[in-house]
């Protein structure tokens, strides 16, 4: 399960002319902070000169940052777009006037940096040119099972199409370097791979085959399309049909797959207890900490200091509350509220983690290799060591804490109508649970109000809060989509012995509603500031969704307006409209499917979902590295700094906004793949049991079925249907049987029988049991059916 870091080697000597795998950072310029400078804000030597001839906007910031400084990348992409021709490393250098051995060594470092980000291209004869001058577009790969895939550009819009003979060079996750060659036959863009800037994460989870003495792994996720070909020797003992993990050594070419290594070997049968093991070795997610990581998150000191508090806002003796999930560990958030005239005073105490978390340490480089905590059933991945997360940095009950605060007065008609940052020191007076501040604040419970009465004056008033800033929501057309989470319990073995949805109540409603506020006064803070941070972005829906969405509406006498013209009210009026129907949730999660992926951003372009003009993330940054490049942010703001002398120039944050948004995705996809084995797991205890569904989609081979209570999908094969000849009308999404006339359609609700469920495939079979336009019944259900045209095998 443990997995070494990837480390970065570089000397003086320039970048390869064609990099494979880059590492998961920028390699940082091999120069002495600013602190350790002879003479602070003067460069020095050849390179200050040529900072000067070359006019490079950053110069400022780069003097404060290094005792060295060499151009900044706005300087270099500045300077090559200016020439007709691609420099190598050795003639940039020498017209740069970077002629000491020291600078030449940061220059190779700092063009690494900017090849792995996209922003630089480096032709086979080691010429570099800016990447947006030749007409290249920076992305990952999203790969298809079929062999053909997607280029999805790390700055929006629509994917590109390429081919499956140049998905032979990649797999799927790489980041790379596209031109467009024209368009396929469906009229989308085709593009062609120029260049790999960032191969995948090396590890993987698969099957081994062993045929005529050639031994290969076959990925488990059918988006690696490519089978990994293990050389002699190299695959631990493992025997054909065994479950391992393998480390890919030599990534693809045009000409032949990749070949690898097996690091260990799982076992024959795939058991729930593995499950949480094998994505975080899919994923390629970090879970061992570099010694240094460890070494500093040891040397911070475990509880406040007298220095630490000295100069910061003193909120110990106000009764700030947590409010979190039973199973929370780490607390990053406390709030407190109180009526004034004209409405409340609304306090958000965020984890001052940027005190801990300095840019340039060995800790602030793993948490931005991890960018943020993946959250598994019963296991976490964290951003940050324990002794920080649920340390020093959570607001744990009764103990003193440093905190950042968002301090806002609220009208009575939900808006913000002024706020103030602090820093601060703070204490938490409870350690609350959502279920137990509803019982007392929803459902009048007089042992949940006994036990909370110490601060139940402060919950009141947050839940008056809560109610006018929903309001305010709802006048803006905010998208409101009230959606269950689905929860597994774990035996001792790491066997799903429970499983249920839960619902969201007032108490969730109410941290989330308090956290909105203080994200958007953070945005528009740092807006007005023009401080570099990240934003967190949602465009409108993609048109091609969209107007899917609108076929699909179609089907149940549902309009929406043309996509030129909508906006976040028309979700949020029609959410409200199918609220009463049996099919709300069905459409629920189809209207969910054609939102735009939320994203970071250096750039404030608004949050679509939320119907906000400026919206940021603030109130994590135990689990989340943009909220603490926020808070970063906001804490220079404060000293009223200007923005040329900040850490991070406008590019930087621009990597890491890809970067960020990258890891959050792959963290989804890690989360969610262990959450589709789990329900695997539950439904195989339950093979024969009956449950109700509603049908969630319609295929020419059966219907897919979501079971009412748990969520949980499987798909209904047409073999499993009464004996009969079916017509498949894919404009309709129905099913319709010639001869006896059953007809299924999206939405219908239906019973189905467990058939089987395979932990390892992540698929669940269900037998129709009643349902469709007509009543089947108890009657057994003949198979055999067919659809027009086709004959099954």
């Amino acid at each position: 399960m443990k997995r070494p870091n990837k480390t970065s080697k570089s000397g003086g000597k320039a970048p390869p002319k064609r990099p494979g795998w880059m590492p998961d950072l920028p390699p940082r310029p091999a120069q002495k902070p600013a602190r350790q400078r002879h003479a602070a804000g003067k460069p020095r030597g050849a390179a200050h000169k040529a900072l000067a001839s070359k006019h490079d906007p950053q110069a400022q910031r780069e003097a404060q940052r290094y005792e060295h400084p060499i151009p900044s990348r706005e300087a270099i992409l500045g300077f090559l777009s200016e020439r007709a021709q691609l420099l190598n490393a050795e003639t940039l250098a020498q017209d740069l006037g970077l002629t000491d051995p020291r600078d030449f060594e940061a220059l190779t470092k700092r063009l690494a940096a900017m090849l792995r980000d996209g922003q630089l291209l480096q032709n086979r004869r080691g010429g570099y040119g800016v990447a947006q001058k030749l007409d290249l577009i920076p992305g990952a790969i999203i790969a298809n099972a079929e062999g053909f895939g997607f280029l999805r550009p790390d700055t929006g819009g629509d994917d590109v199409y390429i081919s499956p003979a140049e998905m032979r060079k990649v797999m799927h996750g790489d980041r790379v370097l596209l031109s467009i060659v024209g368009l396929d036959r469906r009229g989308r863009k085709q593009g062609a791979i120029v260049e790999v800037l960032e191969r995948r994460a090396s590890r993987l989870v698969g099957r081994i085959v062993v045929e005529n003495g050639v031994v290969v792994v076959t990925p488990d996720d059918r988006r690696l399309h490519q089978d990994i070909l293990i050389p002699p020797g190299k695959d631990r003992g493992a025997r054909s049909g065994q479950i391992v993990v393998a480390e890919i050594m030599q990534p693809p070419t045009a000409q032949r797959g990749p070949i690898g290594e097996v690091i260990s070997v799982l076992g024959e049968r795939l058991a729930p207890s593995l499950v949480v093991e094998m994505a975080i070795a899919s994923h390629g997610l970090p879970q061992e900490w570099p010694e240094a990581t460890l070494r500093e998150a040891a040397q911070v000191e475990p509880q406040v200091t007298p220095v630490e508090i000295a100069g910061r806002l003193d909120l110990r003796k106000l009764p700030l509350v947590t409010i979190d999930g039973e199973d929370a560990r780490d607390f990053d958030d406390a709030v407190f509220a109180e009526p004034v005239s004209g409405g409340f005073r609304l306090i958000v105490a965020i984890a001052d983690v940027s005190h801990y978390v300095r840019p340039g340490t060995a800790l602030d480089d793993e948490a931005q290799k991890r960018s943020t905590s993946v959250y598994f059933p019963g296991f976490v991945v964290p951003m940050l060591p324990e002794t920080l997360s649920n340390g020093i940095c959570s607001l744990n009950p009764k103990v003193e804490r440093l905190c950042m605060v968002c301090e806002m007065h609220v009208g009575f008609d939900g808006e913000v109508t002024r706020s103030k940052f602090h820093t601060a020191v703070m204490r938490s007076h409870a350690r609350l649970t959502y279920t137990r501040v509803w019982q007392a604040l929803g459902e009048n419970n007089a042992d949940a109000r006994a036990e909370l009465a110490d601060v139940l004056p402060q919950l009141e008033h947050l839940h008056k809060i809560y109610k006018v800033l929903a309001k305010a929501r709802q006048r803006r057309g905010a998208i409101d989509f009230d959606t269950r989470e689905v929860k597994f319990r774990l035996g001792p073995a790491g066997d799903v012995v429970q499983l249920g949805a839960e619902t969201r109540n007032d108490a969730h409603k109410l941290i989330e509603e308090c956290m909105i506020a203080a994200n958007v006064e953070a945005a528009k803070f740092l807006d007005k500031s023009k401080i570099p941070a990240l934003y967190r972005v949602h465009a409108t829906p993609p048109e091609s969704k969209y107007e899917d969405l609108l076929e699909f509406l179609g089907e149940f006498a549902l309009r929406m307006p043309p996509h030129a013209q909508v906006r976040p009210a028309d979700f949020s009026a029609l959410l409200k409209k199918i609220r009463p129907r049996a099919d709300a949730g069905l459409i629920q999660s189809v209207l969910l499917r054609s939102q735009s992926l939320a994203v970071y951003s250096p750039e404030n372009s608004g949050h679509f979902g939320l119907a906000l003009t400026a919206y940021a993330h603030f109130t994590s940054p135990i689990r989340r590295y943009p909220d603490l490049l926020v808070h970063r942010a906001i804490r220079y703001a404060l000293t009223r700094g200007k923005p040329s002398d900040y850490t991070y120039s406008a590019s930087e944050m621009a990597s890491l906004a890809t970067h960020c948004s990258q890891n959050e995705r792959r963290a989804d996809e890690a989360e969610r793949d262990v959450d589709e084995r789990y329900k695997c797991a539950w439904m195989e205890k339950h093979v024969g049991s009956e449950f109700d569904g509603i049908v969630s989609g319609v295929t020419s081979f059966g219907l897919f079925v979501e079971l009412t209570e748990s969520q949980v999908s499987g798909l209904v094969h047409i073999t499993q249907l009464p004996n009969d000849y079916y017509h498949f009308d894919p404009i309709r999404h129905l099913l319709s049987g010639e001869r006896r006339g059953l007809k299924f359609r999206l939405g219908d609700a239906v019973r189905i029988q467990v058939l089987r469920a395979s932990l390892e495939d992540r698929k669940i079979d269900f037998r129709l049991v009643q349902g469709g336009t007509d009543q089947i019944g108890t009657n057994p259900i003949e198979t055999g059916a067919s659809t027009s045209g086709k004959k099954r095998k």
